[in-house]
């Protein structure tokens, strides 16, 4: 199996989805490749310096504590905050975000029930967006859609069982929406939500095409006041999915 990946090392890079789309086309062209689930085009382990220094606070305005370490970008969330957003440097609308995170021991007992880790696609200045949240506490999780106004709709939510593991231990998230899917109406959009290789949740969104924004992110936080929760991301992908 083949893929093409792009690695960015120096300054942000910020490709055009049009340019992305150019590439599967070129693929296409490949037996080989029509067999892949999906093509990497950002590929950050977080494990050293260079690496995290290329993901930078989204929004820049949360009270968020960032850290690195050997082997992870490390986050822990300040007064009055909510959540805390991380960038990733490549944007485009069909994508598929995936990245493996732990929420740690550390985070205060008060709030566990509430704290989550997230992987987020379609994110913009406004908060809008789509979110795959996992929450430790009793393997639930949380497919969101958040509006440019605020609004917050649950697309899909639940119990997991033993596939969403505990505090301190790592849960790889990974979340995938494209549109126009055969069958669907125009401008909807199709989610995926899988976890550590789990399928959770398939959801077709008929008003998927009213986000517009471009950005991919990962994410830590708490329903309400997140104060004090800490966690960690490591080995962070984003592709192009295929969608057949």
């Amino acid at each position: 199996m083949h893929s093409l990946k792009f690695r960015l090392t120096s300054s942000p890079v910020r490709l055009a989805l049009g340019v992305l789309l150019a590439a599967v086309g070129a693929l296409a062209l490949a037996p080989a490749a029509q067999s892949a689930s999906s093509l990497t085009i950002y590929k950050n382990d977080l494990r050293s310096s260079d690496g995290r220094g290329e993901i930078h606070q989204f929004g820049g305005k949360a009270n968020c504590d960032r850290g690195g370490s050997s082997s992870a970008l490390r986050i822990k969330v300040g007064k009055k905050t909510k959540d805390c957003y991380y960038r990733i440097p490549v944007v485009g609308r069909d994508l598929q975000v995936g990245a493996t995170a732990r929420i740690f021991k550390s985070t205060p007992k008060s709030i566990r029930s509430k704290a989550f880790a997230a992987v987020n696609l379609r994110q913009g200045s406004n908060g809008s967006r789509y979110q795959l949240a996992v929450y430790p506490s009793g393997s639930r999780y949380k497919v969101r859609k958040v509006s440019g106004n605020g609004k917050v709709r649950i697309l899909a939510s639940g119990k997991a069982g033993k596939a969403i593991k505990g505090f301190g231990e790592a849960n790889r998230l990974t979340l995938r929406a494209f549109n126009d899917v055969k069958g669907q109406p125009a401008g909807s959009a199709r989610l995926l939500a899988i976890v550590n290789d789990k399928r959770l949740a398939v959801i077709d969104d008929r008003e998927g095409g009213k986000l517009e924004s471009r950005d991919s992110t990962f994410s830590i936080g708490a329903d309400k006041n997140a104060t004090g929760v800490a966690g960690s991301f490591v080995n962070l992908k984003l592709g192009i999915p295929d969608p057949f």
